[in-house]
């Protein structure tokens, strides 16, 4: 995830492309000064990527339906999102680094079998809660000249999931949303461990 984030190599710290991953060795780089609002924060992907980010020097501030996150709320909910993003800047400074890693798999369901309002509550979650973060950091983001967006997708964005058509499709949302005119330029990286990819964003101006 750090080879992704792109904060400032730490010193001394070897240089590695992709995803951070060189022989089962993490990049480490330096997000001292740098604040990062992470959603999904409270567990799993989430909260590992928080605790990387705290060990770079970044002062991250997460948010989730969990209470135990710094912030509680529903990434479903635009304006939980948007009160999110304004909380952070008012209270830590402008938002540097945006991680969504909020999500959910949805009901094991053949698609036949997938009922209208799960369909909804999959992409209300991964697809719709993908974009609501992105709306609502990327204008300090661009206003200020830098910023640094992770969505977190899965390979079944790409391939598909068996009984699990919601889910996949939202993931494939979450994808193909940066190749959208966000401002931004964006390249693929691969990654050697997981063999999944991850859209960088490379400038927000």
């Amino acid at each position: 995830m750090p080879g992704v984030l792109q904060g400032r190599p730490a010193e001394g710290a070897p240089l590695r492309r992709g995803l951070g991953y060189n022989r089962g060795v993490a990049n480490s780089y330096d997000f001292s000064g740098r604040v990062a609002l992470v959603t999904g924060g409270a567990s799993g992907i989430g909260a590992a990527t928080a605790e990387r980010l705290r060990a770079g020097g970044a002062e991250v501030i997460t948010f989730d339906l969990d209470p135990s996150a710094d912030i509680q709320g529903d990434i479903s909910r635009s304006a939980d999102l948007d009160a999110a993003v304004a909380r952070v800047e008012s209270e830590h400074g402008p938002v540097d680094v945006l991680v969504n890693s909020a999500g959910i798999p949805g009901e094991s369901l053949h698609t036949v079998d997938v009922r209208d309002d799960e369909w909804r509550r999959v992409f209300a979650v991964n697809a719709d809660g993908s974009f609501y973060a992105c709306r609502a950091a990327i204008p300090g983001m661009v206003s200020r000249g830098y910023g640094r967006i992770v969505l977190v997708a899965s390979i079944a964005g790409k391939e598909g999931n068996p009984m699990a058509a919601a889910y996949s499709a939202s993931k494939a949302a979450v994808i193909a949303s940066p190749a959208s005119p966000m401002s931004t330029s964006t390249t693929w990286s691969r990654g050697s461990r997981s063999g999944g990819w991850a859209r960088r964003r490379r400038s927000l101006r």
